[in-house]
């Protein structure tokens, strides 16, 4: 099984900025028994842009540790969209390429090689050798989840 992260920028969307006022809302894209979908869990507003992405990437975890999701992502904004419209706005952007993405995964090939090879869109494979801020999670293979802290 192949764990997966991309990140996307919507060109049209003006650039996020540090120490302004952000927006975030988390959604799942595929859950384990209820197929693909767009569900909006969570939505938050923060003072500055870091504190967003913090409580999003953690968010996004939750999704798919505790409610049963296999794909989650989330939307970070700036500008004067409701968290309705960013997700509609963003899953329609990228609901292509998240297609291609879960059936690569389902059939046990990889899904970073899947993105690349199309179809276009925001969407791109996180680069570990560039430097940025990341949540970081480690896994022990066989580990029962019940014994995580």
């Amino acid at each position: 099984m192949f764990n997966f992260e991309a990140g996307g920028d919507l060109k049209d969307w003006p650039p996020n900025v540090p120490g302004k006022p952000t927006q975030v809302a988390v959604f799942g894209t595929e859950h384990t028994q209820r197929g693909k979908c767009c569900e909006i869990l969570w939505m938050g507003k923060f003072p500055d842009l870091q504190k967003a992405m913090y409580w999003g990437a953690k968010k996004e975890l939750e999704a798919i540790r505790k409610r049963g999701f296999y794909m989650a992502s989330r939307v970070i904004w700036q500008h004067d969209l409701t968290p309705e419209e960013a997700v509609a706005t963003v899953y329609r952007q990228m609901e292509p390429q998240m297609e291609s993405v879960m059936k690569a995964w389902k059939k046990g090939e990889d899904p970073d090689a899947a993105l690349r090879a199309g179809p276009e869109g925001p969407m791109k494979p996180i680069d570990y050798s560039k430097p940025r801020d990341y949540l970081v999670e480690i896994e022990i293979p066989d580990e029962d989840p019940a014994d995580r802290t």
